[in-house]
């Protein structure tokens, strides 16, 4: 007898190469078993095919983004049923190439490539993007945008209406038949908007002017200002605050120009011209008569207080650019020491617990992004945008200008130090790219490579005269030299591409514990004196990069010590707790520890005893500090 048709004939699955067909067997006694055909055409080609089974389902291999026909029937003692006849279609291949190609402060350019399907010319691509925010943005649910779509024909689409200086996230896929293709991502970001710059007034009698500018829309992770032949970044926080810039002349005009950053991106600067007042050319002139008139007295009432003085004052560089609020004069330092000390040193407890308090919520989400997470050796340790020290992209390389290092301000430059995490292995060769792009000539490492049983640092120098090679950068070690407390190893760093080389100097503290402070300040500051001797002598090059395991607590002891030893050279003045803070506003936790706090302290006291002719009582002296740092990353 003639069997009955198949029912319920369905596709139950597809995809860009495949489609799966089911349907039920025919009403009837199962035996003998009923054999299947299923043949299929496809929509507007000569092309077909047929396939005999047993099973009540079958997968066929088939064209990307095609239309078909297909008819089953079943077959039993050599009779056949009436054909079933289903249209289904395949899902297009994933689009390729997908890419940024412009942005503005409210709009992005997708462009992609579309499969190379057979009817690839028949889809419809859709585009759906959604905000990921910005720093300045809200944060809560009612803050994010909804999904968005859009819908062409062609391979390139402008998003538009979007929010300046902010992330997005875009998906791309084709679709024929209403069948979708799976989806291409991508993140970019819109450029920044520019700043309205509100005011440019003079002050400090025409040496200096202060620039005010208000807060853009939408996202930023800094600003660049320009007064004259100076340039400084200023965080996000600067923007509706006055920012001031001196070593200016009286009665001149100065171009000031400010530009917005954001993830790499200038917004178009914003400019006005700075007019100095010229009250300081005035009373310069007299001021200058009556500095003539008393000369003579002044010079011996100097030379009567010189053999007096505590601390010999150097004159203050015209282009020093930081002073630190809350300055402690050199002669009342053992004084501020001794009152911090009391009642098991509750003034300096009081003192780091206010730096701990201090709002420094600025963006970090270069550092946090998910390609970059394997580069920071500890979570709560990472970069802000606005100051982290970016490199050069490698091409198909997702997150290859990424390092976790932080310019760091010193006493004449708001970039005067790199503070580094310590290399992991899979950072060797993007810290080496940190040393040639910035032409850094010192290396200063602060811990060694495995304390108390764990690994603190990666090995990143040869360990003999065999170089190393990471990428196009070849390391080789040129000399040694060991002492008790610390080694000195020159290198020289070769680009093998550019031919060019670099002389590098690594001085590494080895006698640091892990989670303390030394016991005594003298075998640091020797160390501090043996090497600020070769900054001094190495003028030029790029910052000196200093580090430890995280780059934070040992690493911003030092640079703290190196700053306050010079201001105090220089005016006679310290402020630790003003530096700290000013630190932590370019990188996270500087002085992890209130051990460090204090040991800073006493490093500064132990160069005023060595200084000074006149004996520190040594009851401001703390001997063999070491706290435990509990909820440490790293110290």
């Amino acid at each position: 007898s003639v069997p009955n048709a198949v029912t319920s004939l369905r596709v139950e699955d597809w995809t860009n190469s495949s489609l799966t067909l089911s349907w039920t067997a025919p009403q009837g006694p199962p035996h003998p078993p009923y054999t299947y055909s299923v043949s299929w055409v496809e929509e507007g080609t000569p092309a077909s095919g047929t396939r005999h089974t047993l099973d009540t389902r079958v997968v066929l291999e088939l064209e990307a983004g095609s239309l078909y026909t297909f008819t089953v029937w079943a077959e039993r003692n050599g009779a056949s049923s009436d054909n079933r006849t289903l249209t289904g279609a395949t899902a297009p291949s994933e689009v390729t190439g997908l890419q940024n190609e412009t942005q503005t402060s409210t709009s992005v350019t997708l462009q992609w490539e579309a499969p190379a399907d057979p009817h690839s010319q028949l889809y419809v691509f859709w585009v759906q993007w959604v905000s990921g925010g910005h720093p300045q943005g809200e944060q809560g649910p009612q803050g994010r945008q909804a999904n968005q779509t859009g819908k062409t024909n062609e391979t390139r689409f402008e998003v538009e209406a979007l929010e300046p200086g902010t992330l997005y996230n875009f998906s791309v896929w084709a679709e024929r038949n209403n069948v979708a293709s799976s989806t291409r991502s991508l993140r970019a970001s819109t450029a920044p908007d520019p700043v309205t710059i509100t005011s440019c007034s003079s002050a400090s009698g025409g040496y200096k002017v202060v620039v005010t500018w208000s807060c853009p829309p939408g996202g930023y992770e800094a600003f660049e200002l320009e007064v004259g032949r100076q340039r400084v970044s200023q965080p996000p926080s600067s923007c509706g605050k006055g920012v001031s810039m001196s070593g200016l002349g009286p009665a001149k005009s100065y171009p000031a120009v400010v530009t917005t950053l954001w993830d790499g991106m200038r917004a178009q600067s914003a400019s006005v011209t700075c007019h100095t007042e010229s009250a300081g050319v005035i009373a310069g002139a007299i001021i200058g008569v009556l500095l003539l008139l008393i000369l003579v007295g002044l010079l011996v009432f100097f030379l009567k207080r010189r053999h007096e003085k505590k601390i010999e004052k150097r004159q203050v560089p015209r282009d020093l650019v930081f002073s630190f609020p809350g300055d402690i004069l050199a002669e009342d330092f053992a004084d501020h020491v001794r009152k911090n000390e009391k009642d098991s040193c509750c003034g300096f407890a009081e003192e780091y617990q206010q730096l701990a308090l201090e709002d420094h919520s600025q963006s970090q989400m270069v550092a946090s992004a998910p390609e970059n997470s394997a580069k920071n050796r500890y979570r709560n340790v990472l970069p802000y945008d606005w100051s982290r020290v970016p490199l050069t992209p490698l091409r198909g390389e997702p997150g290859s200008e990424y390092i976790n290092a932080s310019f760091i301000p010193g006493l004449w430059s708001p970039q005067e130090f790199i503070a580094a995490q310590g290399p992991l292995p899979q950072t060797v060769g993007d810290f080496w790219r940190l040393v040639w792009e910035q032409q850094s000539h010192t290396l200063v490492m602060l811990t060694n490579c495995v304390e108390s049983g764990r690994v603190k640092c990666a090995h990143y120098w040869p360990l003999d005269a065999q170089p190393c090679t990471h990428g196009h950068l070849q390391v080789t070690l040129v000399a040694e030299e060991a002492t008790e407390n610390w080694t000195v190893r020159d290198m020289k760093l070769r680009h093998m591409q550019e031919q060019k080389a670099l002389s590098v100097r690594q001085f590494h503290f080895v006698t640091w514990p892990d989670h303390g402070v030394p016991h005594s300040p003298d075998p640091l500051l020797a160390f501090w004196k043996k090497l600020r001797q070769w900054l001094d002598q190495s003028m030029g090059g790029g910052p000196p990069i200093v580090h430890c395991s995280a780059g934070v607590g040992r690493t911003g002891t030092l640079i703290a010590l190196d700053v306050l030893l010079r201001q105090l050279e220089c005016e006679g003045l310290v402020g630790p707790f003003s530096y700290v803070r000013k630190m932590r506003e370019s990188r996270p936790l500087m002085v992890q520890t209130e051990a460090q706090y204090v040991f800073l302290h006493q490093c500064i006291l132990r160069f005023l005893q060595q200084s000074s002719p006149a004996p520190v009582k040594k009851g401001a002296i703390y001997e063999n500090l070491s706290y435990e740092n509990a909820a440490a990353t790293e110290a």
